[in-house]
């Protein structure tokens, strides 16, 4: 009964913490879908500590003894913790700009295995096939008891497998943070739940998972001051942080490049459709300059550089490859426009410059040489 007390105290501490993140989330101005699924994690959460608590007290017998009260204590903080463990995956998927989740069908086919084992606890009562009170009220694992262990670990578990892939590949290095965040976040719940199941009457869970949260926040909010918020590429500080880091470590076998690109006429789209389509145009070209960054053979760091200007840093054998891909952007763009029957035409200007590590520069005069590609070029098509 001594630890009821201590068990009630852990959770409502966890309670006021999950709900100062949700405040913060709630007031943010931040709307993207990872926030809102991020909202709704924490808020399952919060319920998850409630439930907690009414365990501990029908376990403490504070309600005298209830077979009823503790198959219903059980239920709550099952379905709940299974709930958060489903969330927690569309965020991380989220976080990872998968399409597939976007989509409501593949949601709701992706709660399956929530609801499956949620009926399998509420039915414990009758079944015993999940888990069942015996004559001496003690709580004892049934024949299915492995799959509730399976469902809430496998999400996380499958999250962080998927996350770590993506981490590896060094084609994806301006989201690495991100995959490596996701990755490791189930470890600390992971680790505390076990440690739980272990000393069960021990508040170590919702620890975890409040540790887990708030790194996950802090982690997103980090984004955010390195995102460019129209075209969700990087900005122009974490492009200098970027480029700063690769003048200084060479590759072996490949050439640093500097790919300036800049929306010829941007203005007069704004003048004659508006500002909103303005948007629109940059967005499409930022689509398609990410688009044709997707090779595999090179490393390539896109992000916004000014107003109508994006920049990509690219690793490559070849200047070549540099003048290819430029093409490729020229390609893309068009395609876009194309697809997207937009009102007018997108012309870009492209300026290329190549990092000489045997008489290094500094950055603003690497980023210069681009700008004067650009220029160059701009001034033979007439922009």
């Amino acid at each position: 009964m001594t630890y009821v007390f201590y068990y009630i105290e852990a959770h409502l501490a966890c309670m006021l913490l999950l709900s100062l993140i949700l405040y913060k989330i709630v007031r943010g101005v931040n709307k993207q879908a990872s926030q809102i699924y991020l909202g709704n994690l924490v808020v399952v959460l919060i319920l998850y500590s409630a439930a907690e608590i009414f365990w501990s007290l029908v376990d403490g017998k504070v309600f005298g003894e209830s077979p009823s009260l503790l198959y219903l204590s059980n239920i709550f903080t099952y379905i709940l913790l299974s709930v958060a463990a489903y969330y927690w995956y569309i965020v991380s998927e989220t976080l990872q700009r998968d399409e597939l989740v976007e989509n409501n069908l593949a949601r709701h086919l992706l709660s399956i295995p929530v609801l499956v084992s949620s009926l399998l606890v509420i039915t414990a009562f009758r079944t015993g096939l999940a888990f069942y009170v015996d004559s001496d009220g003690n709580f004892v694992n049934g024949k299915l008891y492995l799959v509730l262990v399976f469902v809430p670990f496998g999400y996380m578990i499958a999250a962080s497998i998927k996350a770590f892939r993506r981490y590896a590949n060094k084609d994806k290095y301006a989201e690495r943070s991100i995959y490596f965040m996701i990755g490791i976040f189930p470890i600390t719940p992971i680790l505390l739940g076990v440690m739980q199941a272990l000393f069960w009457r021990v508040p170590l869970l919702c620890y975890g998972a409040f540790a887990a949260v708030l790194y996950v926040y802090i982690t997103t909010q980090d984004s955010l001051i390195s995102i460019d918020p129209l075209t969700q590429t990087n900005n122009r500080n974490q492009m200098y942080k970027y480029l700063i880091q690769k003048m200084k470590s060479e590759e072996q076998g490949l050439s640093l490049f500097l790919i300036m690109i800049d929306i010829n006429r941007l203005r007069d789209i704004n003048e004659a459709y508006g500002h909103t389509e303005g948007d629109r145009a940059l967005n499409r070209v930022a689509s398609a300059i990410k688009e044709a960054c997707q090779g595999q053979r090179s490393r390539m760091f896109l992000s916004r550089y000014g107003g109508d200007e994006f920049v990509v840093v690219a690793e490559m054998a070849y200047r070549a490859e540099a003048s290819w891909l430029a093409d490729q952007i020229k390609n893309e763009i068009k395609r876009a426009t194309n697809n997207d029957a937009a009102p007018y035409d997108i012309q870009v200007s492209i300026g290329i410059a190549q990092y000489d590590y045997q008489q290094p520069i500094s950055m603003q005069a690497f980023i210069a040489r681009a700008d004067s590609d650009l220029y160059q070029n701009k001034k033979l098509q007439g922009a």
